[in-house]
């Protein structure tokens, strides 16, 4: 969906990929469980499916990444733009990291970007990286000394981050559309669905949630990788991706778990005047085990 370019800056991205093979199978081998989601719901929005190669950029597909700038995630979301997007961050959740909210976010400011700059996807991936206002101002600069509103004209007056940034995109777009013209061969991905998502109506363990459903806590957290803690929050979102092949079976298992199975961790925060004595009673434990 990007317009074609000859560009050094390209053929400089393009170069780096090629003598870095190792890099590129890590990072599409990463990839394997969330590119299938988001390819689809760009299809579904009628967004280029090109943008499913943003997270290469921002993260090498890493849901855990986290930036010096505080950006988190897949799509690297910083708290505040995540917050303008709805995206919730507490103790116990960090949508940023979460693959359906993050992407959501990510495709809602991407959306935004490209009606505000005039239908334009380069300018609108280049205040995804930047920020409106450095697009907005350089723009301006433009108008003013003459020169037509595209990206390779306004590269001068952007970060010099985002005038490699662009054409790092525009890089891996070239590679992934013709790996053998580049002496590259990519790891087969399967085209089809890696998760399913499941309704846990409630609080869980994960410890527990990965029994049940058969796999591992890791496998769990590598698809949830926006919980926070040792279990979801109580007030959500209650919901769990599990590779789809194990959803079924998580489900039954739900539908069989009673309320008081679900989590076996309460936190607490004391207040004054509380005592071992009275939390060990409310939570019907013992003054030792509170202490300990």
């Amino acid at each position: 969906a990007f317009p074609v370019v000859e560009d050094p800056a390209i053929q400089l991205e393009l170069a780096w990929y090629r003598s870095h093979p190792d890099y590129l199978d890590r990072v599409f081998n990463r990839a394997d469980r969330y590119l299938y989601y988001i390819v689809d719901e760009l299809e579904r929005r009628g967004m280029p499916v090109d943008l499913a190669l943003l997270p290469v950029v921002e993260s090498a597909f890493d849901p855990f990444a986290y930036s010096h700038g505080r950006a988190a995630g897949l799509w690297q979301i910083i708290p505040g733009t995540g917050r303008q997007l709805g995206v919730i961050q507490n103790w116990w959740y960090d949508g940023r990291r979460d693959v359906v909210d993050s992407t959501r976010a990510a495709l809602d400011y991407l959306e935004h970007l490209h009606g505000l700059f005039g239908g334009d996807w380069l300018l609108a991936v280049a205040g995804y990286n930047s920020g409106e206002g450095n697009v907005v101002r350089a723009i301006a600069r433009a108008e003013a000394a003459g020169e037509p509103i595209d990206f390779w004209h306004l590269r001068p007056y952007l970060p010099v981050e985002t005038r490699a940034y662009v054409p790092r995109l525009l890089a891996i777009q070239a590679l992934m559309a013709d790996p053998a013209a580049h002496a590259i061969t990519l790891p087969k991905l399967p085209n089809a669905p890696h998760f399913e998502l499941v309704a846990t109506d409630g609080q869980i363990d994960m410890a527990l949630a990965a029994e049940l459903a058969g796999i591992t806590t890791d496998q769990l957290y590598g698809l949830n990788p926006g919980v926070n803690r040792w279990a979801t929050g109580p007030d959500g979102p209650h919901r769990l991706l599990v590779p789809i092949d194990h959803a079924a079976r998580l489900t039954e298992a739900l539908a069989r778990l009673g309320d008081r199975e679900r989590v076996e961790w309460s936190r607490h925060e004391v207040r004054a005047g509380e005592t071992l004595g009275q939390l060990a009673q409310r939570y019907r434990t013992t003054a030792a085990v509170l202490s300990e």
